[in-house]
């Protein structure tokens, strides 16, 4: 099956080059993002303080196009440090081409789309219907996210086909890619070893639908998001997972202060069986934060600060830290 996927791809992106207009535009944009965290928390099993570095980390988002019907896009995680060793940064690389955990290459590919269809190749995120796994990881808190945000390897190789609309509200896909336990790619010898995608969205500008059935891993896995925006300024997003080994909501309200600042809160509850994601019994989390953006015309640069607790490990935490997002046009 490997092979036959890569000749696929070579057969398909060949013709695709060679269908370019020379006169075709060409675009590409670079957005690097570091981020710097301090992370205190409390333990009520220990009655102790710890501290991180939490979600440190340096990004890199490479993005464009190759005329009118081909785009790419790449994801990467260069650096990730919870402490000051470089046990985290060394163990993105040691799990290259590992397909449980996460490394270096967050997603690396090539879309090629006609009259609104579109295939999408090489590794990409398994587009389960939830708000909270299309933020970029970068941008998110791990401490009021899902279980399945923090034990579920999204990041996946395969191929994406779907169907999106001319004004990019409406959009269908099923996608086929290699799941969690396989270990490698394509190393899988049992359909049950691949991932199945069906998902969709919808934008009734106001409100944004997602919703995704997937076969994977956890076994049969429906998903759905609302995102509801009041006006300009207030937003309500609600998630919810559900499969036999695990089930999971939350709810999260932001609100805008003026063009400085962002107040968010949020809610959850996870409960699963499952040796998959290693997570057993019930999880009520709760946060709520701050965000500052001190820069006088843009939003660029983000100071936050984040209170949360956690029943599963029964710890109050803090989260302090910036986030700068450099954008490039580099051609």
């Amino acid at each position: 099956m490997k092979r036959l996927f890569v000749l696929f791809a070579f057969l398909l992106l060949s013709c695709a080059f060679h269908a370019q207009d020379v006169k075709a535009q060409t675009e590409g944009t670079l957005l690097i993002a570091p981020r710097v965290d301090v992370e205190p928390f409390y333990s009520f099993d220990d009655h102790s303080w710890s501290t991180s570095l939490g979600s440190t980390s340096f990004y890199t988002f490479f993005d464009g196009s190759l005329g009118e019907h081909l785009s790419f896009s790449f994801g990467n995680h260069w650096l990730a440090f919870s402490d000051f060793s470089f046990d985290d940064t060394r163990a993105l690389y040691q799990n290259s081409w590992r397909t449980a955990v996460t490394n270096w290459v967050d997603w690396a590919n090539v879309t090629v789309n006609f009259s609104g269809f579109f295939l999408t190749l090489g590794k990409d995120y398994m587009r389960i219907g939830t708000h909270e796994i299309e933020e970029y990881d970068y941008m998110s808190h791990w401490q009021i996210n899902s279980a399945f945000w923090n034990n579920y390897q999204v990041y996946q190789w395969g191929g994406r086909v779907g169907w999106m609309s001319e004004e990019e509200d409406t959009m269908v896909s099923l996608a086929v890619t290699t799941d969690m336990m396989m270990g490698k790619p394509f190393r899988g010898p049992q359909i049950d070893d691949y991932a199945f995608t069906l998902s969709g969205m919808h934008d009734f500008e106001n409100v944004v639908l997602l919703a995704s059935v997937s076969h994977c891993n956890i076994g049969w896995l429906g998903a759905a998001g609302l995102k509801i925006n009041f006006n300009d300024a207030l937003s309500m997003t609600l998630d919810g997972y559900g499969s036999g080994e695990y089930a999971g909501g939350a709810l999260q309200m932001t609100a805008g202060l003026g063009e400085k600042f962002d107040l968010l809160a949020k809610v959850g509850y996870d409960h699963g069986n499952s040796h998959v994601m290693d997570f057993w019994g019930s999880r009520f989390y709760s946060g709520a934060g701050c965000y500052w953006y001190p820069l006088r015309d843009n939003r660029d640069l983000r100071v936050h600060g984040l209170a949360s607790y956690d029943s599963y490990d029964h710890t109050f935490g803090m989260s302090f830290g910036l986030t700068y997002s450099l954008n490039l046009n580099l051609f």
